[in-house]
């Protein structure tokens, strides 16, 4: 499936009201390449670009259907340094970098971190005056997608690059680097009640 950016942009900026506290998603940018314009979206405590949409989950009951995100976006949030996903529930979900270099995020209701985990120095660049999108860096190296085998996603998504043995297709030179960038989510206050 082929998007362009204006069809990205317009999906992510709804006309609904902006939420207290910026929220982004995130999509990759490679020119020529399978990941390019791709949304990346949370699934399995990882995350990935080339799925259809994020895993999510609110329960219902007790949370009141109405009361249910709709789920359909990886929405993130920055702070000094970290990032964590933009969920409704109670103690969040941290993103961090896990110790093989995939891009992770805590379960819900649970702070554990595995050691040798990287949670802090994630970057939230200014706003392209152009187009209207951030830069999302890293200090530990650059933002890099593996594929399931060679050139058939999903593409999960590592910083800095990965060894053969920690990638899907089992050979680190089928990963592509790309430019993870950040369009400001307006749908919904929250992305998902957790993912």
């Amino acid at each position: 499936m082929k998007f362009t950016l204006a069809t990205l942009l317009a999906t992510a900026v709804a006309a609904a009201p902006a939420p207290s506290n910026l929220s982004f998603t995130m999509m990759s940018l490679r020119s020529a390449s399978p990941v390019h314009f791709g949304s990346v979206n949370a699934s399995g405590q990882k995350f990935y670009i080339g799925l259809e949409k994020p895993s999510s989950y609110c329960p219902t009951p007790p949370v009141p259907a109405s009361s249910c995100p709709s789920g359909k976006y990886t929405s993130v949030t920055f702070g000094s340094g970290y990032s964590s996903l933009n969920v409704a529930v109670p103690g969040g979900q941290r993103i961090y970098i896990a110790p093989d270099g995939s891009l992770s995020y805590t379960q819900a209701h649970s702070a554990y971190i595995p050691p040798g985990s990287t949670q802090d120095g994630f970057i939230l660049g200014p706003k392209n005056k152009d187009n209207g999108l951030r830069p999302i860096t890293h200090k530990k190296g650059g933002f890099v997608a593996c594929p399931a085998k060679k050139n058939v996603g999903p593409w999960k998504v590592y910083v800095g690059q990965p060894a053969s043995k920690d990638v899907p297709s089992g050979c680190a030179t089928d990963c592509l680097g790309f430019s993870n960038q950040a369009v400001e989510f307006t749908s919904e206050q929250f992305g998902a009640w957790q993912y």
